[in-house]
């Protein structure tokens, strides 16, 4: 009896992983830093690149209560994109090099989900990371530091 009941708890646990993976929040996955390096550039805005896993849920409470708002709400402030750190989907590196998600975000040093930096139009980090769901009551006032610190370290537009 004990081994079916931890047997049904099991597959309840991989079923609600399963639901909540397919519930996340869509963000803008990274697939051009290249073209965003453009933009941002001629904006003098930085890339804001969320580093995730799937099913991870302080990866989703990051993108449903602060990311996704962003996002719609202040474009003309920061571009967002999300790296999966385990996923071989193609993207093109700042320089224009083809790497996976999964080199960028090692070739970035970058080993826990979630992870957020901020970079300019040459793929340098423009403020310390945050790494981790930190305290979600303040998330929201680290992040909008980070962008500030960001946004002031990038350089003036030329005439």
């Amino acid at each position: 009896m004990r081994r079916a009941a931890r047997w049904l708890a099991l597959c309840l646990v991989m079923l609600a992983a399963t639901s909540a993976t397919a519930r996340e929040t869509a963000i803008g996955q990274a697939t051009d830093f290249a073209a965003d390096a453009r933009v941002v550039h001629s904006a003098r805005i930085p890339i804001l690149v969320l580093y995730s896993t799937p099913g991870c849920p302080y990866c989703e409470a990051i993108r449903r209560s602060h990311l996704r708002t962003l996002e719609l709400a202040r474009p003309a402030q920061v571009i967002v994109r999300q790296v999966d750190l385990q996923s071989d989907a193609t993207l093109i590196d700042f320089d224009g090099t083809k790497k996976t998600h999964a080199d960028f975000a090692l070739a970035n040093k970058i080993k826990f989900a979630p992870t957020v930096v901020l970079y300019d139009a040459k793929g340098r980090a423009l403020a310390p990371a945050l790494v981790g769901a930190m305290l979600p009551d303040f998330y929201g006032q680290y992040l909008d530091d980070a962008i500030k610190t960001a946004t002031a370290s990038l350089p003036p537009t030329k005439k």
